[in-house]
């Protein structure tokens, strides 16, 4: 049998995607989300701080990037020699990043590490497909204050694992890091697979 792997609240993954789902999709709890910030744990014990911002591009160059957020928050962030630049699972360069477009941008401590999302006129398309490591690589536990556009906001706790024991609302994962969780839940769970 097949091994399947179940993420529970993906929440990295739903802000790294900064959009809503088209309209036939149910909408994810990051809907509508323009700044996040995510105190993530690895399976080695290690932490990091990562935070997400999703705005037009209104500035562009060699070592710098400015978004104008739905919420009218212009953010700028420092692009270094490391920074991804990411759509649709192909890799680009910056050269094929313009102004006007709209993008998430990765970031830690001021520096963009991946530019991605990025979507309107001339937005990067047809690379191959790609892995890389971002932020949900090797992630087990965090948590992630999202800031939405109309200035609410909201917390979530975030759980990645196999899933060991399902029940009539509860659910038992197990992490990479040997932790054992279990979640109740009811009828209004979200469930996704690979963001869908």
């Amino acid at each position: 049998m097949a091994k399947r792997y179940l993420i529970i609240v993906t929440a990295i993954f739903a802000l790294a995607a900064g959009s809503a789902l088209a309209a036939d999709h149910v909408k994810g709890p990051f809907a509508g989300t323009v700044h996040a910030v995510g105190a993530v744990t690895y399976k080695d014990g290690s932490e990091k701080t990562w935070t997400w911002d999703r705005g037009r591009i209104t500035a562009l160059s060699s070592s710098s990037i400015t978004l104008t957020r739905r919420d009218k928050q212009q953010v700028s962030f420092t692009i270094t020699g490391s920074t991804l630049v990411r759509n649709d699972g192909g890799s680009y360069t910056l050269a094929d990043v313009k102004v006007g477009q709209a993008a998430t941008v990765v970031s830690q401590s001021g520096n963009a590490v991946i530019i991605r999302n990025i979507r309107g006129e001339g937005a990067p398309n047809g690379a191959d497909q790609s892995a890389i490591d971002g932020p949900a690589k090797g992630s087990v536990t965090g948590s992630i204050d999202a800031q939405y556009v109309d200035g609410s906001t909201q917390s979530f706790d975030y759980n990645r694992g196999r899933i060991t024991a399902l029940t009539d609302g509860s659910l038992t994962i197990t992490r990479q890091d040997g932790q054992t969780v279990t979640l109740s839940f009811d009828s209004s769970l979200l469930v996704r697979d690979k963001g869908e």
